[in-house]
């Protein structure tokens, strides 16, 4: 009996810790792989391929996730995360061979906003405004929520305040942009800007210095936009700032 108790026991451990690794693997993913421009929420399918519902070998998806596919676009995250983030991820897309999930629908926008939320979440433009906002559960959530800006915010998109961004000096690496998410005595998480992709990196905090102050403005992050489309996009956030509160 003592030893069945042992045997359940362990087993329980290694379930509550495998639990825990697909936890994080889902909060890396959400963050650095889930945007319209890549492989969408919950491995749905957006520019990248869909990954939930199909079945991956851990090694052969870990090498890829860590060297990347350069004949398919798909940047590798061997500088961006570590190894144990990047198993995190390989087994949280492990997690999802089941069943592909339904991918989220909002409300249909008039077809005078409509070219705007196609340009918003333009899956050809590395660029878009998908890679950093999160809308009608599409993008990523990494920039701030647009339907909380006043209207008058929304009239030159180029002109967004950056105020958020800092300049991030790890240790033995060159300075970047960077959007910090969480700040305690045990870590440092921050969204690293200077990358194609922002991509949500940990460091320890005597790792990493942060200083105010950036190399980096709203402007440049818009300029695969024409003004004419900046403006067709500024319609579609006035649109949904009508019609769907801020979180």
């Amino acid at each position: 009996m003592i030893r069945v108790a042992i045997i359940l026991a362990a087993a329980s451990a290694l379930l509550h810790a495998q639990s825990a690794l697909v936890k994080r693997g889902a909060e890396i993913f959400g963050a650095t792989c889930a945007g319209a421009y890549c492989h969408g929420v919950e491995a749905s399918g957006g520019r990248a391929p869909q990954l939930a519902g199909r079945a991956f070998a851990a090694r052969t998806l870990f090498g890829v996730i860590l060297n990347g596919r350069a004949a398919a676009g798909m940047p590798g995250f061997s500088q961006q995360l570590k190894s144990e983030d990047i198993e995190a991820v390989t087994q949280y897309v492990l997690s999802l061979s089941g069943s592909a999930p339904a991918k989220p629908s909002g409300p249909v926008p008039p077809p005078e906003a409509e070219r705007g939320r196609a340009l918003f979440f333009d899956a050809a433009r590395l660029g878009g405004c998908g890679r950093c906002h999160e809308l009608d559960s599409l993008g990523s959530p990494v920039g701030p929520d647009l339907r909380a800006l006043a209207p008058g915010q929304l009239r030159n998109l180029r002109a967004a305040s950056g105020a958020r961004v800092v300049t991030a000096r790890p240790v033995d690496e060159d300075p970047f942009p960077a959007l910090v998410a969480e700040q305690t005595s045990e870590r440092v998480r921050m969204y690293d800007l200077g990358a194609p992709l922002p991509v949500l990196r940990t460091f320890r905090p005597a790792q990493v210095r942060i200083m105010p102050g950036k190399a980096w403005s709203h402007a440049s992050a818009a300029q695969t936009y024409s003004d004419a489309e900046l403006e067709a996009i500024s319609g579609y956030l006035t649109w949904l700032n009508r019609t769907q509160p801020p979180k």
